[in-house]
Parts: C-alpha cells; structure tokens; sequence
C-alpha cells in the first residue's frame, strides 16, 4: 500500500501557504535518516506533518504514508533528498 491518492492534493494546497512551508521545513529538519528508516519514526513524522497542516488521516491512509515514507529511504537533512521530496509534493 502506497501514499493514499486524496492525500497529496491535500498537502501541496496545505504546504503553498508560506506560513505552513516553514512550519513543515522545521518539522523534517527535526527527524533524522534513522528515524524514517523504520515505522515507528516515520509514523510519529506522518503524525507530526498531519498535526501541523491539520489533516486528518484514516488508520488506513497512515499506514500507507508511512510505508511510503520508509520506501523513500529519505534523509531530511541532505539538501539533495530535500530537493527530491519537494520536488515530489510539488508534481515535479
């Protein structure tokens, strides 16, 4: 199971208020590659982000958005992955 299709609309329209970029900028930059790497820390980043840009998720939509996040093996701190996942929120 993937990244649930309703939920990447939701946060490009969520994340084009300035106000809500930086809040999610911040909110990566406070996990690390080892915290994605597994469920429980991409879990607690896919609930971060969704409290951040209030947006509800069903049990199943979360599950999907963490092992999705985990499949990416994304470090939020090398630029080089940051520029891929927004280039990925942003249909790049």
């Amino acid at each position: 199971m993937g990244l649930h299709p309703r939920l990447l609309p939701i946060f490009r329209a969520k994340i084009a208020n300035p106000r809500n970029w930086w809040r999610v900028h911040r909110a990566l930059l406070s996990y690390r590659r080892e915290d994605l790497a597994n469920p429980e820390g991409a879990g607690a980043m896919v609930d971060h982000l969704a409290t951040v840009l209030a947006v509800p998720l069903t049990p199943a939509e979360r599950v999907g958005a963490v092992n999705w996040l985990v499949a990416q093996r994304i470090d939020p701190r090398n630029p080089l992955h940051q520029m891929r996942m927004w280039n990925v929120v942003y249909g790049m």
